[in-house]
């Protein structure tokens, strides 16, 4: 939905306390109101020079000083009774009230912090230590917690309304993608394989991998671009280098052959490459490489796809989005999965489908300018993360997987017509006691513990291991379910 500056101003206006002004700057300057606007209302309070920055801070409540005589945005109110600050004691309050008093005193401005996730005891604690602070430090600590606090807000008014979802037991869902699969031309061995992957994406909470993913296998069998009863094929051997032509079969099918002979190979070599060529990879990148995790050893994976990338400075997609996937043993293993793009091709799909715009520098239109649209971004191009360096990497991507059998992305073509690539994969393991002796692995586990013990810090692919411990039914997507279960021949 279109929105004028009236509508923006209003929205977004009490982001920062009292101060229209960055929000108007944002609008003024060009931001859709789809895009990332945390960053960018930052960058202006940043530009908009000290004496701005002061008066904001200075637009900012006492905390828990002013909750009796008014004064407070509807914002600030919540967040402040949110945290308790509307019940303290008089003993609090007291002391509350002296540290007001002494802070700005000191500094020239309230006391200022993102109280979300904070009880009253973390609160005073912190102005306790803060109070003390020099008066630069201060400056810079209070600025950040005013971005944080506008962040938290931009998120709240940015929730999407939650698309409707239906539970479904796991055992349930695994028998109807194994059915629309083997309905619809999939060999036994094939089905079970992608619907156990696919089970295992929709309980991690990957949903643009999961679920969503079996029309478009379906439609690929159809066009012909899978061979639903093919099997890899084995090459030859060379040193550490295992070669297959997986014969276009689907990736899952693919890895339940290949992938423990790589494991073998790189038991006794202590190292080990697959090169497969000529497979369907639809999925994601980590099921590979954690499975090589789950063996002991230390997996990294990529592939290319279809031309869906733009390189840093051009506008015409010639990379694929060029995901790549690396994983460390460990319980659970450290577990990296990730496009070259700044967002996953499956996310911006889903983002269409369900109606939602998404952030600035996801892509461009097919006129090669920048847009949040979804829909355009499909038709136009996608842009890779952190510019140079994110292109840098899916080059890097494109010659791993081109050495292996390609074909490159900006030749590959799109038979099934549901964006499914057929290429190769680069796979290589690593046994840790080879790389680095007997205690190699616990001192690298002992690394990602005290990694994850560090406040604030989440590891990659934490959050799919907390979903993938969840018990009890999946939820799919409405839309999506009636589809499988018409490919099933339920509906």
């Amino acid at each position: 939905m279109k929105v004028d500056r009236d509508a923006f101003v209003a929205r977004y206006g009490g982001v920062y306390e009292h101060s229209p002004w960055v929000a108007e700057r944002a609008w003024d300057g060009g931001i859709a109101e789809a895009g990332d606007l945390a960053p960018v209302f930052r960058r202006i309070v940043d530009r908009a020079g000290h004496e701005a920055q002061l008066a904001l801070l200075r637009a900012h409540p006492d905390l828990a000083g002013r909750l009796a005589v008014g004064g407070l945005t509807a914002e600030s109110a919540a967040e402040q009774a949110g945290a308790g600050l509307d019940q303290c004691t008089e003993a609090e309050f007291a002391e509350f009230s002296a540290l007001n008093a002494r802070y700005v005193e000191k500094f020239g401005f309230p006391f200022i912090v993102a109280v979300r996730g904070l009880d009253r005891a973390a609160i005073l604690e912190a102005f306790r230590k803060r109070v003390e602070g020099t008066p630069e430090e201060e400056f810079r600590t209070a600025l950040a917690q005013v971005h944080r606090i506008a962040a938290l807000r931009i998120s709240e008014k940015n929730v999407h309304p939650e698309v409707p979802r239906t539970p479904v037991e796991r055992d349930d869902l695994l028998r109807l993608i194994g059915t629309a699969l083997a309905r619809n031309g999939a060999s036994a061995a094939c089905a079970t394989a992608v619907a156990e992957m696919t089970l295992v994406a929709e309980g991690d909470g990957a949903h643009s991998h999961g679920v969503f993913r079996i029309p478009g296998y379906i439609a690929a069998m159809k066009a012909g671009a899978i061979d639903g009863h093919a099997a890899p094929r084995f090459i030859s051997r060379q040193g550490a280098v295992l070669r297959y032509d997986a014969m276009r079969c689907a990736a899952p099918y693919a890895y339940d052959v290949t992938l423990p002979e790589l494991a073998r190979l790189t038991q006794e070599l202590g190292v080990g490459v697959l090169s497969l060529a000529n497979v369907a990879h639809f999925q994601a990148m980590w099921p590979e490489t954690e499975w090589l995790a789950e063996q002991g050893l230390v997996g990294f994976a990529c592939t290319a796809n279809l031309p869906y990338l733009a390189p840093a400075g051009g506008t015409r997609p010639v990379f694929g989005t060029n995901p790549l996937a690396f994983a460390v043993p460990g319980n659970p293993p450290v577990a990296i999965d990730m496009a070259s793009s700044t967002m996953a091709r499956g996310d911006i799909m889903l983002a269409a489908r369900e109606g939602r715009s998404v952030a600035d520098g996801v892509g461009l239109g097919p006129d090669g300018l920048p847009t949040s649209d979804p829909a355009e971004i499909l038709k136009g191009a996608q842009l890779p993360f952190g510019g140079h360096k994110g292109s840098a990497i899916a080059l890097m991507v494109e010659l791993l997987a081109g050495l292996c059998g390609g074909p490159y992305s900006d030749v590959a073509e799109d038979t099934s017509k549901v964006g499914l690539p057929v290429g190769a994969v680069f796979v290589m393991a690593l046994s840790p006691e080879a790389l680095g002796g007997e205690g190699a692995l616990a001192e690298a586990q002992a690394f990602v513990e005290r990694l994850r013990k560090v406040p604030g810090v989440r590891l990659p692919g934490a959050r799919r291991h907390i979903n993938r411990r969840k018990p009890g039914p999946l939820m799919v997507e409405n839309r999506i379910l009636a589809e499988v279960r018409a490919l099933a021949g339920l509906d």
